[in-house]
């Protein structure tokens, strides 16, 4: 059977074209929520942190890291949408009946993440960025790299969150998956710091942090965006990201054939 043929890539797009109503009926409620999060960021970074004496040189890259972690909390409300949908409302019966392989059929699910995403984080990185002019005055983008480095790190939340829900049941994700898994992604990330400060502190506890994929895209977003040699480079957070992206895909493999095919 072909990877690719004009029936896979209609019905492809047949199911994007239906998610993308679905977010435009969800669009008012999603700026809304872009709204809030971008005046309790702008409050944080712009007022509260500086009031606090952390110093200016840090706002910028904090804030990018704040995003990405952001991004890993709507990455978690996927999975369990995804999670409570195999389970209980089974509307994923009616996608599997669909001329469709599988691969085509959970990239189509991705793609409606990453789209969704765009909306709620994209306004974070410009006008969030604009209302904080201070802060990134001396930064120096790379604009090819950061959108990038930016949809990359969209593909890798929704694959991995994707992949646990249906990898994991549905009692041990809601119980154990932040203690036991998304813990250490979380805190053994530079999302509330930046790495060289951590190699500064600890070597080895930095070079442990490169077993993350969040260290990753937080720095990469930071190393394109605002620029200069404080980061991890992108010519290596990027391949890395993509490295991740390919492991975490051999996890929604498993967790599809787990799930969905079990004989």
């Amino acid at each position: 059977m072909a990877f690719i043929n004009r029936h896979y890539l209609f019905t492809y797009f047949a199911l994007v074209r239906r998610d993308l109503l679905v977010v435009r009926q969800q669009l008012r409620s999603a700026l809304i929520d872009t709204g809030v999060q971008l005046f309790i960021q702008v409050i944080t970074f712009g007022a509260l942190f500086p009031a606090m004496g952390v110093p200016d040189n840090l706002i910028a890259p904090l804030f990018v890291g704040g995003i990405a972690m952001q991004l890993l909390f709507f990455g978690m409300g996927f999975g369990i949408k995804t999670l409570f949908d195999v389970k209980f409302n089974r509307f994923i019966d009616y996608r599997l009946t669909l001329p469709l392989p599988k691969r085509w059929l959970f990239a189509a699910s991705i793609t409606y993440f990453c789209i969704e995403a765009l909306i709620v984080t994209l306004p974070l990185f410009t006008i969030g960025v604009i209302l904080l002019a201070d802060a990134f005055a001396e930064m120096a983008p790379h604009w090819i790299l950061f959108f990038v480095t930016y949809l990359l790190m969209l593909c890798l939340y929704g694959i991995l969150f994707l992949g646990l829900s249906l990898y994991y049941t549905f009692d041990w994700f809601m119980q154990n998956l932040w203690p036991r898994r998304l813990t250490f992604l979380l805190m053994m990330s530079p999302l509330f710091f930046v790495w060289y400060k951590a190699f500064q502190f600890s070597p080895w506890l930095a070079r442990l942090m490169l077993l993350s994929p969040l260290t990753y895209t937080a720095e990469g977003l930071r190393a394109t965006l605002i620029g200069g040699d404080n980061y991890i480079r992108p010519y290596f957070c990027i391949p890395m990201i993509v490295l991740w992206i390919i492991i975490f895909t051999w996890l929604t493999a498993k967790g599809i054939k787990k799930r969905l095919d079990p004989v």
